[in-house]
């Protein structure tokens, strides 16, 4: 029997979307012609979706465009297949697979109502199908007494899935373990690789800073170019901040392994946010340490650059460095700065000559570093903006050594 996963050949991501739908029509039709098997079709229909979305979850684009043509045919196709075709228990779990994998909703309204039902328990035809339309609630009961571990594992991988849904914020600990047994039933899949990202929002809420970090690396390692990898970037980042990784160096070192999986645009985007973060806090070696790096990776002329510039500065505090630090701030362009960098460079500024007049700078002082606001803004601006706090973090920091240096002569 001709099924999609028999036809794609090794160099699949070179196939256009076209031409593997293509290739899925050649052997269906075939199979439909023929009349041989018609009972199976369910079943070999949803073999070949799994194919495209193993492909998927390595970041084939064209699969995913092949994946809504061949859906679209499915759903057509299951609401014709006659009543016989699902009593087997096979075609009857594929139905399910397809709703939970993106299959229309009017196909399972359809099945629940044939007489008789197809062969497998009502309550996971009722489940997905509450799933699909947001009744979480209703589907955590229909649930709550099916164990994914007790059916067929491309059935159960699913089931864990959405099962976990209800738990990630009210009991993340037991979503936690929904999820792994999603992975361990389906690896190498669209389901494990889904699992894995909300392992790692989950162990983010948990504050579990270890599992976060280790999870990471596998999905890195695992999934790094999945079609979906942007949503666990975006979760990756925002954990970053929930777990202070940048409230001391040892915490911060925990990151090195794992920042190192990241592609360059992601990791120099991934040091920018994590030098802000510090800095803001106060915490300066965490701070200059992730600017160095993002210097690193950061392309001359664009704004990321430009950021860069205010961020090394802010964590050079050392009177013998103020040449330096005059002469790299003068360098910046400000016209690519938005006003809430502006802001934060004011703040530097501030700061700055408050070091070279330590204690307090005099009123007009003689070759003062420019001003960062635009020409167009107010003379003065009020503190709101939470960047401008970083001047009287940065002036507490510094406070202890400058006092040191005694009365201005």
């Amino acid at each position: 029997m001709a099924v999609l996963s028999d036809w794609i050949p090794r160099n699949f991501g070179l196939i256009p979307a076209a031409i593997l739908v293509l290739l899925w029509s050649t052997a269906g039709g075939a199979q439909e012609q023929s009349g041989t098997d018609a009972d199976h079709f369910p079943i070999e229909m949803i073999r070949s979706l799994q194919a495209l979305q193993e492909q998927i979850a390595k970041g084939n684009t064209h699969a995913m465009q092949a994946q809504r043509k061949l859906l679209a045919k499915m759903d057509r196709t299951f609401v014709e297949l006659p009543v016989e075709t699902w009593q087997d228990p096979r075609n009857a779990r594929a139905a399910v697979v397809h709703l939970l994998s993106g299959g229309h909703p009017k196909v399972m309204k359809h099945l629940l109502s044939l007489e008789p039902l197809p062969s497998v328990d009502k309550k996971l035809m009722e489940a997905s199908l509450a799933y699909v339309e947001g009744r979480e609630d209703e589907m955590q009961e229909l649930l709550a007494d099916i164990d994914p571990l007790e059916l067929p594992a491309s059935l159960g991988g699913h089931v864990a899935l959405v099962k976990a849904a209800p738990f990630i914020r009210k009991d993340p600990v037991k979503a936690m373990e929904l999820l792994q047994v999603a992975s361990l039933l389906m690896p190498g899949t669209l389901v494990e690789e889904a699992a894995l990202r909300r392992e790692v929002f989950v162990a983010g809420m948990m504050a579990d800073v270890e599992r976060f970090r280790v999870l990471s690396i596998r999905y890195l390692r695992r999934f790094r170019s999945s079609v979906y990898a942007g949503d666990f970037r975006r979760r990756f980042a925002v954990a970053l901040d929930t777990l202070g990784f940048v409230q001391s160096e040892d915490k911060f070192r925990l990151l090195d392994d794992v920042l190192r999986e990241f592609d360059a645009d992601s990791r120099r985007g991934l040091y920018l946010r994590l030098a802000r973060s510090a800095l803001l806090a106060g915490h300066m070696q965490v701070a200059r340490k992730s600017t160095d790096e993002a210097l690193v990776l950061a392309v001359a002329g664009t704004k990321e650059r430009e950021l860069l510039k205010i961020y090394l500065a802010a964590t050079r505090l050392d009177a013998d460095a103020m040449t330096e630090n005059r002469n790299l701030l003068w360098s910046i362009d400000k016209n690519m700065l938005s006003q809430d960098d502006l802001d934060l460079l004011q703040g530097v500024y501030t700061v700055l000559n408050s070091v070279r007049h330590f204690p307090e700078p005099p009123e007009n002082v003689i070759g003062e570093f420019n001003v960062a606001s635009n020409m167009d803004a107010p003379a003065e601006r009020p503190w709101l903006t939470p960047d401008m706090e970083i001047a009287e973090k940065l002036l507490r920091r510094t406070e202890k050594s400058l006092t040191q240096l005694g009365e201005p002569k």
